[in-house]
């Protein structure tokens, strides 16, 4: 009832073969099919709140649907960024990971702190970095959305957002199992079950576990190897048709991360620049293995709920999503990557979010129109503790330890609406707006204790308070032009914008007034962002809907752009104005039978102004972090009858230029040019129920990093600076075995 209704809209448009062909190619982003043999699905994403021809999305989308995730052999969230153009991420853990949509992110550690390119599941909200980087697995489809979201998502999508949209129960019975084996002693089992359980209430049960050893081996007997997996996770759906008009969605998902052996980092000797402070390095050898003394780990627990009501009146839907979300992690890393206890580091964070949205939308002859309501509240606890050599008195050497604790309360409202209009069948004005609201309330206490022999007991204390309240809007205009069925040109402007918020420092002698015990007001917060984007781009399908060709130019202009530095183990973040310019080509096709063709290609430049270095005083400018000037993705896959079933071969690769992986630009975070390979050959049966996939992951066991800090400028290890990074694992081998039922 409820697609049918908001396609009613899409159906009225003339829509030609070649659109309903081209419709199995997923659009700007990505082609594989299932089956040539099959019907062909026309692909529907939801990026303006609303069902619609990816192909008649005036935005820089890339969507992938489930078959393709798994074709791909993406089993967590963050490896979808290989293919996609314009899209990186960076993490040492999975409770911390950063993705960057067109150099925008924020590779701050703080836990207190969201990022500018928010994440969705299933249409809620995930405020916390701690919940990004999770298990993928049931999923319909996944969608990437470049440019400020703002309009309909939110003040912090500022960079853009990526949703990933769970399969939902169906009437039929269906469910699937598949299991996988990989090196490392890596092994999964994931499977899905759907059906009626009565004939107006549908459920789904699906779930995923698995485990596997570190990929960096540890050379110290006292520690453990790193990069491992260790996690369960579960989710129920229902479907009730409650009346005519009337639908309720209910899902609740829960995922446990079990002492993850993770927090092993790679040292390596770093030379100081005399003017900035800025480290640089030499070449890393055996970049799998580290020698650390510390047994590292990662727990982390959630827990989600979510309850959507949709009504029907004619032309008009009111749809209601209420989520409640909870988010705890225990996370130990060795901070120093030597054999000596000199600097560990161990943070926690309990998080509690509840959001509430009411949204009406409706058509008219030559309209279609939308407006709601937007509530959300969040509360975190987050803590931190550091001991080892780095807390000891300098002068007694006494074992010592820094603690800290803050607490951050928040809540924020919005109303916001979008307006479509034709002026023509060739001609569409879209406008929006949104008000966004912020109050938060800040409390941060810091500790350093010494053991004079008795006990640990305070030796200096430092408490800070203080509240945000920040209120702004987002806009959008647009003009779509369809001068025929196969072309979609469009030009944009929107104005994102990002809250305020506070750094929560381990060290926070840097930042004392030794002479008040205070920390000085407002000098650990940072202020809002704003992002004017402009964009002009166009869809094109060509060959009768055997390819196509989408291509995206846009200009950013960021006033007061927050810009991430570490000086002396100190977060920092400071508003600095920046401007970046970029093209987006992305070209699917099918040449012929049985193949499919995927080529992007991304062009990316940047400059933020007067970034602070390690030396008190010197700024320099420098390139957004992690935004390589030139990157390509790209896919070949062919398919063809053999053994009483169907042998597909797959090859798909990313290469990225340089790009600086924080945003000093020190030498240390360049992370030359590299290319990742990967590749599989799969059966399927004739029913393509039964399939058996033979994968390698990074062919050419190319190494590259994915996370970095440069700690030239701190003086411990008796004055010798250093630099620690997480490499992406090597060359990998597995086999991956489904059935379909």
């Amino acid at each position: 009832m409820t697609v049918n209704m908001k396609l009613n809209y899409l159906k009225t448009r003339k829509c030609n073969t070649a659109l309903a062909i081209g419709a199995v190619l997923v659009g700007v982003g990505f082609s594989v099919q299932e089956s040539h043999g099959a019907v062909l699905e026309e692909v529907i994403v939801t990026a303006q709140k609303r069902e619609q021809y990816l192909q008649d999305v005036g935005v820089s989308v890339t969507a992938f649907t489930g078959s393709q995730l798994e074709q791909l052999g993406l089993t967590n969230t963050v490896n979808i960024t290989q293919q996609v153009p314009n899209f990186t991420m960076s993490t040492f853990d999975p409770s911390f990971t950063i993705f960057s949509l067109r150099g925008i992110s924020q590779n701050n550690f703080s836990d207190n702190l969201e990022a500018p390119v928010a994440t969705y599941v299933d249409e809620a909200y995930l405020v916390t970095i701690n919940a990004v980087n999770s298990q993928m697995f049931d999923i319909e489809r996944a969608e990437i959305l470049r440019g400020p979201q703002g309009t309909l998502f939110g003040r912090n999508a500022t960079g853009g957002l990526v949703h990933f949209i769970s399969k939902k129960p169906t009437e039929e019975t269906e469910g699937y199992l598949r299991v996988s084996a990989a090196e490392f002693d890596d092994y999964s089992v994931e499977g899905a079950v759907s059906g009626a359980i009565s004939d107006k209430v549908f459920g789904r049960f699906s779930g995923r576990w698995e485990t596997a050893d570190g990929y960096v081996k540890n050379q110290n007997p006292e520690g453990v190897d790193f990069g491992g997996r260790d996690g369960i996770s579960v989710r129920g759906q229902l479907q009730i048709d409650m009346t005519e008009n009337l639908d309720a969605w209910i899902k609740v998902a829960y995922s446990k991360d079990d002492e993850i052996p993770t927090g092993g980092l790679k040292f390596a000797p770093s030379t100081p620049d005399p003017i900035t402070g800025l480290g640089s390095i030499g070449a890393q050898n055996d970049v799998w293995k580290i020698n650390s003394d510390t047994r590292g780990f990662s727990d982390r627990e959630n827990l989600s709920s979510t309850v959507k009501l949709t009504w029907g009146f004619g032309e008009t839907e009111l749809v209601s999503i209420t989520n409640y979300m909870t988010n705890d992690k225990v996370y130990l890393e060795d901070s120093d990557a030597t054999p000596v206890p000199i600097f560990r580091f161990r943070p926690e964070s309990e998080h509690k979010q509840w959001s509430q949205e009411f949204r009406l939308s409706g058509e008219g002859e030559n309209s279609r129109w939308q407006t709601g309501l937007y509530y959300l509240s969040f509360e975190q606890e987050n803590g931190a503790y550091v001991d080892g050599f780095i807390a000891h008195d300098p002068d007694t050497f006494d074992p010592g330890a820094f603690a800290m604790q803050s607490e951050l309360e928040a809540t924020n409202w919005s109303i916001f609406g979008q307006y479509e209009y034709d002026f023509t069948e060739e001609l569409t004005l879209v406008a929006g707006g949104r008000w966004s609201q912020d109050d938060k309330d800040f409390n941060y206490a810091g500790q350093y204790m010494l053991d004079f022999g008795g006990g640990f007991e305070t030796v200096v204390a430092a408490d800070y308070a203080e509240e945000i309240n920040y209120g702004d809007w987002a806009a959008r205009v647009q003009l779509d032009w369809r001068p025929n069925d196969d072309v979609l040109v469009f030009a944009s402007w929107n104005r994102g914008i990002k809250g305020g918020n506070w750094v929560t420092p381990s060290f926070f002698f840097d930042v004392l007034n030794f002479d008040t015990g205070e920390i000085p007001a407002g000098i650990l917060r940072h202020d809002e962002e704003t992002l004017y984007s402009y964009e002009l781009g166009t869809k094109i399908s060509l060959l009768g809907g055997a390819a196509r060709l989408n291509a995206t130019a846009f200009y950013y202009d960021y006033q007061d752009y927050q810009a991430f530095s570490l000086t002396n183990f100190v977060q920092n973040v400071v508003n600095r104005d920046a401007e970046a310019m970029g093209v987006e080509v992305e070209l699917t096709l099918m040449p012929a039978e049985g193949w499919d063709i995927m080529l992007g290609l991304a062009l990316m430049d940047s400059n933020v102004e007067n970034i602070p270095t390690v030396t008190e005083g010197v700024e320099v400018d420098a390139e957004l972090p992690l935004a390589p000037e030139f990157s390509v993705n790209g896919l070949v896959r062919y398919e063809w009858p053999a053994l009483n079933g169907q042998l597909s071969m797959q090859f798909d690769f990313n290469y990225n230029g340089d790009q600086f992986l924080e945003t000093t630009n020190a030498s240390a975070s360049k992370e030359e040019a590299h290319f990742i390979g990967n590749a599989n050959i799969t059966y399927a049966d004739d029913s393509s129920s039964w399939r058996v996939m033979a994968w390698v992951k990074n062919i050419g066991n190319e190494e590259y990093r994915i996370y970095n800090i440069d700690l030239a400028g701190v003086v411990v290890l008796g004055g010798s600076p250093f630099n620690l990074s997480v490499f992406a694992p090597p060359r990998t081998f597995g086999v991956t075995a489904s059935y379909d039922f």
